[in-house]
């Protein structure tokens, strides 16, 4: 009879196991703006911040945008260094400032002026795509 019992119960456990995985937040990007760059400038800096509420270790790999021919990942600070990843920390967020890991929007296609809004996609080392609109702004 206890054998019976444990069944259904090891059942239902297993049914509400997905329910559970699909109920986890996402990583998400918000709070996105650009400074406006120089007048002439083909390039532009982006700072955005990336919120990770999962209990691993997240990495941005790659991003991208309609608004430049490419967009680089930098480390932090004014002249950041290209990189290929930054990490964004389990139940963490990256910081959308200039001192934080950064974008770069490389071969602008059209000047960018104050008010300007632009679509970007960030993508992780999972696969996960974060898409956010930034606004062009005095830093």
């Amino acid at each position: 009879m206890l054998r019976a019992m444990r069944l259904p119960a090891l059942v239902l456990a297993a049914l509400a196991v997905p329910a559970l995985v699909a109920a986890q937040p996402a990583p998400s990007a918000a709070a996105a703006w650009i400074a406006v760059p120089a007048a002439g400038a083909t390039t532009a800096e982006v700072f955005v911040e990336v919120s990770n509420p999962t209990m691993y270790e997240i990495y941005v790999t790659a991003a991208a945008s309609d608004a430049a021919a490419s967009v680089e990942l930098r480390a932090g600070g004014a002249q950041g260094a290209v990189v290929k990843e930054f990490p964004v920390p389990a139940f963490g967020s990256t910081a959308a400032a200039a001192d934080a890991p950064h974008l770069r929007l490389v071969g602008l296609k059209k000047p960018l002026v104050a008010g300007d809004s632009v679509a970007l996609t960030l993508t992780t080392d999972g696969g996960a795509t974060l898409k956010v609109t930034a606004t062009v702004r005095q830093p």
